[in-house]
């Protein structure tokens, strides 16, 4: 559920800067129409190299040359016959293969880009980085993390004909966060001055610390590169003597839409669900859509739960013990890492909440649509018990004659707290709250399951204003190991209604959500989901 942000507002990223100059200028950095491909920085030796001497034909050079154009317009399904027919009859002239890779790439053909990618490197004798680093890029989308790094180092021990190889390769290397490593290779090219190759190495020396580096490469990086913005925003930061406000901690090179274009994921990710949420390719995605806005935790946060790859716990983890993006991002990711398991049943977890370092006693609680509260009642008595149940729920119900059958009950079964706690709602509905509340309290003590009566006694405190009563009920809750999933949703909104009264209006609708997504079919749950939409 997105939200939107006045400018001059904390960011909600948690950096302690107006949103105005921090995530926000992020966005500008998004790409506009066709900008899911823009990562596709074409080489520009393929229109202008003493390899387009190896095209046989003035035709085909035409070919090559549209299909560049159509290319960087995005039309990629128009430009694949035309590099397929210049590449039939120019073997030996790689570039045309490389760029029907990438087209077959952002098309979604990732297995025949992959190939149509190794016949092109088996055929040719001419180095091409650019080709090893498509296929490095393609297998780790894949998944196969051996492969993709075993043409990562045939790359780097290739010789570089172009500032474009190189370049590919620093991509490839900052995909793998490998910084010094990225150094040490340009270090073996002609290319270490070159302006677009020192985009990369100045983020390489600011991950390492060496801000000095960094602000000399990040300097020559000219305003004519797709990502100025970026090494301008990193320029201030290095300036100003602060870092970037991220999930890591760290300074990333690549931007969301470099890391896996959406069409790949929408247009493999149907047929192929289980096996993309194994990818660490999505590890990444999740990661950068946090850096990039926190404005759809909830969006990344349901993929994250999805993840099957140990990167995935990871991030999770650093989410929690970190301090980027708003206090419910901490507490999604803390849900998640329980119920997957990766937390203990009752461990201590350290949280930054409200400003400060919290310890959470974790609590796995299992939601069980079946599950009873109290014990069986016998036939008459039950039927007793349900009638008196669907007189309460009458469109004007006689509280008096409801509280009487319900009397009745409990004198046979005094320790029946559903009908106890029935009982206190018809005093509460004839004003009695005095009365009501103790037997409220008593079942809120002795059964702590029943999250009912919590969420009724929080409204109880939050109607007399005893704000610090209604927030030692929420933080006092024991650990509870199984409750139906409707008393947790009522629960939720008990929470919904007490971020309200404290006007923390993002907090009080992220509990109704949550409410909702548990038991839609609660009149009050709806009634307040829908106030929030």
């Amino acid at each position: 559920m997105g939200f939107n942000i006045e400018p001059y507002a904390p960011c909600p990223c948690g950096s302690g800067k107006k949103y105005k100059f921090c995530c926000y200028l992020k966005k500008e950095e998004s790409p506009a129409k066709g900008g899911d491909y823009s990562f596709l920085k074409l080489p520009s030796v393929n229109a202008n190299s003493v390899y387009t001497s190896l095209i046989d034909s003035p035709e085909d050079l035409r070919l090559f040359k549209e299909g560049l154009r159509l290319m960087k317009n995005y039309e990629f399904n128009a430009a694949i016959p035309l590099f397929r027919k210049v590449s039939a009859s120019s073997r030996e002239f790689y570039s045309p293969d490389n760029n029907l890779a990438l087209c077959l790439f952002a098309t979604g053909r990732l297995d025949e880009a992959i190939k149509v990618q190794n016949e092109s490197i088996e055929h040719t004798l001419l180095p091409n980085p650019f080709g090893l680093c498509n296929l490095s890029t393609f297998h780790y989308i894949k998944g196969d993390e051996i492969r993709s790094r075993r043409f990562l180092d045939m790359a780097i021990e290739t010789e570089m004909p172009s500032e474009d190889a190189c370049v590919k390769v620093c991509e490839v290397l900052a995909r793998f966060q490998l910084h010094q490593k990225i150094l040490d290779f340009v270090n073996t090219t002609e290319y270490e001055n070159d302006p677009n190759v020192s985009f990369y190495t100045g983020i390489a020396a600011a991950n390492l610390d060496d801000r000095k580096r960094a602000r000399a490469d990040l300097e020559r990086v000219p305003l004519g590169y797709h990502k100025a913005a970026m090494a301008r925003r990193y320029l201030d930061h290095l300036r100003d003597n602060t870092t970037p406000h991220t999930v890591s901690g760290d300074w990333p090179y690549l931007l969301l839409y470099e890391i896996c274009p959406r069409g790949m994921i929408v247009n493999s990710c149907e047929s192929e669900i289980n096996d993309w949420m194994s990818r660490p390719v999505m590890v990444d995605v999740c990661e950068a859509m946090l850096n990039d806005s926190v404005e759809e935790v909830k969006s990344v946060t349901g993929i994250l739960s999805g993840l099957k790859h140990p990167d995935a716990t990871k991030l999770l983890w650093k989410i929690v013990k970190g301090s980027y993006g708003p206090d419910k991002l901490r507490m999604e990711a803390l849900n998640i890492l329980k119920m997957n398991g990766d937390i203990g049943k009752m461990e201590n977890v350290e949280v930054l909440l409200d400003g400060e370092k919290r310890k959470i006693n974790v609590v796995c609680t299992c939601l069980n649509s079946e599950f009873r509260f109290g014990e069986e009642l016998p036939p008459k008595l039950n039927k007793k018990y349900i009638r008196a149940i669907k007189s309460m729920q009458k469109k004007n119900p006689d509280w008096e004659a409801a509280e009487k059958k319900l009397l009745a009950v409990i004198n046979e079964v005094p320790d029946f707290y559903p009908a106890k706690y029935n009982y206190a709602i018809t005093l509460l509905k004839r004003g009695l709250m005095d009365i009501a509340e103790p037997v409220i309290r008593e079942i809120v003590e002795n059964f702590p399951e029943y999250l009912f009566a919590r969420s009724t006694l929080l409204q109880i405190l939050l109607a007399d204003n005893r704000v610090d009563e209604a927030e030692e009920l929420i933080t006092s809750l024991p650990g509870i190991e199984e409750t139906h999933s409707d008393a947790m949703a009522v629960w939720m909104t008990g929470q919904s209604i007490y971020y309200e009264h404290l006007e923390d209006y993002e907090k009080a609708a992220d509990y109704s959500q949550q409410a909702y997504d548990l038991a839609p079919h609660l009149p009050a749950v709806q009634r307040l989901w829908e106030s929030y939409q």
